[in-house]
């Protein structure tokens, strides 16, 4: 491979990466296809009635203050969502986004861990590596990331084809584990997929950072 072409898929590449963040940006929708249905809450004349006051007079006390956390929001507090896959140059790309739909901060620390599903959910055998050469320079990082912000990361891949003795790999699904004290949650490409590694066998991704880092 040339130097030139080499620069072009790097040059590629992060153009991959911007426009996968972009995408999921653009969509909040998009998620754990598992999350159970939003739920409508409960119209103001459902409340239950105060408290009496206690006796010998004074002030009732308060009613518990219900969780802030809404319908749909994992146990974390965080929910993984994902974009559409954005391809240049045989380099596939998609945009992870972690969105603290909970109440307290969240610890993001360093890559999401990710795994790679096919059809029935099974776990295809790929090796997921930490960094990719199409965006050298991101560095992981700690930070708390605060309700209704966000962080994102990206899935990367090569769409190679080398080989005729070995089955290309096509998954359809990510398990993508957010952080220390997070169950994982499964997200599909937005527009359905597939990830299609070819037969590399190899997928990339990116560290976690703010959203509105560049």
């Amino acid at each position: 491979m040339t130097r030139g072409t080499s620069r072009g898929r790097l040059r590629a590449g992060a153009a991959l990466l911007a426009l996968a963040a972009l995408a999921v940006g653009c969509d909040d929708e998009t998620g754990d296809a598992a999350l159970p249905e939003r739920i409508t809450a409960s119209p103001a004349s459902t409340a239950p009635p105060a408290a009496p006051a206690p006796p010998g007079g004074g002030a009732p006390e308060a009613p518990g203050t219900p969780g802030a956390r809404p319908a749909g929001c994992p146990a974390s507090g965080v929910r993984v969502e994902a974009g559409t896959t954005e391809a240049a140059m045989g380099l596939r790309a998609l945009g992870l986004v972690l969105h603290n739909c909970g109440a307290e901060p969240f610890r993001v620390s360093g890559y999401p861990v990710v795994a790679v599903l096919g059809e029935r959910g099974e776990a295809l055998d790929v090796t997921v590596r930490e960094g990719s050469d199409v965006d050298s320079t991101a560095r992981p990082s700690t930070f708390l990331l605060a309700p209704e912000r966000r962080a994102r990361a990206s899935a990367v891949w090569r769409n190679t084809v080398t080989r005729t003795d070995v089955v290309a790999t096509n998954g359809t699904h990510l398990r993508v584990t957010p952080g220390a004290g997070a169950a994982a949650q499964t997200v599909a490409p937005a527009d359905g997929g597939p990830l299609d590694l070819g037969n590399t066998g190899t997928l990339e991704v990116t560290p976690w950072k703010p959203y509105d880092t560049p």
